[in-house]
């Protein structure tokens, strides 16, 4: 009776009612569990705080109707419409559900699915007619499907992936935190509300994938909705294969250790604070922002910066709040943080760059590293750790590179050849791209000599130049 559509709002319900009946595929789901669920939507959402949360969703629904609140008669004829018309036979027409295809029983407008037109509006709607067809199993659902979401910010988050394991996991998660809500705040005025959605998403996603590994990866989309009044509208924020990708080698055991302490230096105002004691409200979800899970969804767009401001710690900030922890971050502070492999599989993932050239990057940075290491060229570290990104400082990182390489080749042989500095830095329609390999040097060339405690007793180069340094490093350049 019951099955996926690929419409989030109603394969968020679907997952709703499965979850439950405490069953995981929608196919088994019986009349008797329709019933169930019908009834606990019909007393929840006539009473507070779920109504505040449906004024939200459904507003003027004969859920929220104050009128309706002196009319029981009127509100469960509303109820029963919208949540048991999928009894009995369907009316004589030849309209078919627009979700699931079967015959509709009714044609719907806004109050009972969000971001619909109006019932006058009919010239936004197909053929002219207004309303959408639905069927009885569609209202239900679309009923339903609050109970799998949050209130985030003044609307509904929803999360939904093509994986329907994934849609499920979201929607039990939800249902189970709005329901142990909801019994404990029968006195409550008004719902409670989350804050920071782009947050909450990565954080139930995270929890989600860390309980599905034996399925396959799976993009996500999540819809921050409101179908209030004149203000009706949706923020959509998607999270396409390549970043699931990465979130999923991320949270695994091989690299968990590193990503858990960047993800901890991320809480806006609880910089150093241990996951576990991260402030949470009475769904379970973080009140505080973190300003790393939020940057994830510029991705792939904006890699340099992001790989430059949590991978390598040297944050490119405009502006920022005052509990930005981005402020403070340093390499002085976080040296501990800087992570190859982490940086690698960032390369792998999110920028698809050839395993071919992030090997060539690996190994130029070692022996750099190395160089550097025997030989205390602090110009040369310098020149990577606070080069500009004009083209006149290409020139000189390229010059300050080939001396280098000269000084090597007697004693200990090139550091580096042709092919891999070509790899390394030119071939690529990029003309800007010679930054970000500066940058992914660096990252290795720290993590080496970092290993090494060669920072440790040399941590003066860290400190920013000033631009008397400057001055002395071009004369003596």
């Amino acid at each position: 009776m019951l099955r996926y559509t690929g419409h989030p709002l109603v394969d968020v319900g679907v997952a709703t009612i499965t979850a439950f009946a405490e069953k995981v595929d929608p196919a088994d789901v019986t009349e008797e569990d329709m019933l169930r669920i019908a009834e606990y939507i019909e007393y929840q959402y006539s009473k507070t705080p779920m109504k505040s949360f449906l004024t939200v969703i459904f507003p003027n629904s004969g859920f929220t109707q104050p009128a309706f609140d002196k009319q029981p008669a009127k509100r469960a004829a509303y109820a029963q419409t919208v949540l048991r018309a999928w009894q009995g036979e369907p009316p004589e027409t030849d309209d078919r559900c627009v979700f699931f295809g079967t015959p509709a029983v009714l044609r719907a407008f806004r109050e009972a699915i969000p971001l619909v037109g109006a019932e006058s509006g009919f010239n936004f709607y197909a053929e002219g007619r207004s309303g959408l067809p639905v069927s009885g199993e569609a209202l239900l659902a679309i009923q339903a499907f609050p109970l799998g979401c949050v209130k985030c910010g003044g609307r509904v988050l929803l999360i939904h992936a093509p994986d329907h394991n994934l849609t499920y996991l979201f929607a039990t998660w939800a249902l189970e935190a709005n329901r142990r809500y909801l019994d404990l705040a029968a006195q409550a005025g008004k719902y409670a509300d989350a804050k920071y959605p782009r947050t909450q998403i990565i954080e139930r996603l995270i929890t989600a994938e860390q309980k599905r590994r034996d399925y396959e990866l799976s993009s996500v989309t999540a819809y921050h909705l409101t179908n209030y009044g004149t203000n009706a509208a949706v923020d959509i924020y998607y999270l396409p294969l390549q970043i699931m990708s990465f979130l999923y080698a991320a949270t695994d055991a091989t690299y968990r250790d590193a990503w858990q302490r960047l993800a901890q230096r991320g809480w806006e105002g609880q910089q150093r604070t241990p996951l576990d004691a991260i402030e949470r409200d009475e769904f379970g979800l973080p009140t505080r922002r973190n300003v790393l899970y939020e940057d994830l969804f510029t991705l792939p767009a904006d890699a340099h910066r992001f790989l430059r401001t949590y991978l390598l710690r040297m944050p490119m900030l405009q502006r920022a709040g005052k509990d930005d922890p981005r402020v403070n971050y340093s390499l002085v502070n976080d040296l501990d943080l800087v992570s190859w492999p982490l940086t690698q599989l960032f390369l792998q993932e999110v920028m698809n760059v050839e395993p071919e050239r992030i090997e060539a990057i690996r190994t130029m940075a070692d022996r750099i590293a190395d160089y550097v290491y025997d030989t205390r060229d602090l110009r040369l570290f310098r020149a990577f750790l606070y080069g500009r990104n004009r083209g006149q400082d290409y020139q000189e990182l390229r010059f300050r590179l080939i001396r280098a390489d000269y000084a090597s080749a007697p004693k200990q042989g090139p550091l580096f050849t042709l092919d891999q500095f070509l790899a390394v830095f030119e071939r690529t329609d990029d003309r800007f791209w010679w930054v970000m390999a500066r940058d992914l040097l660096l990252i290795r060339m720290i993590e080496r000599l970092h290993e090494r405690d060669w920072i440790q007793a040399h941590r003066e180069v860290l400190n920013p130049p000033s631009d008397e340094d400057n001055d002395q490093d071009q004369v003596a350049a």
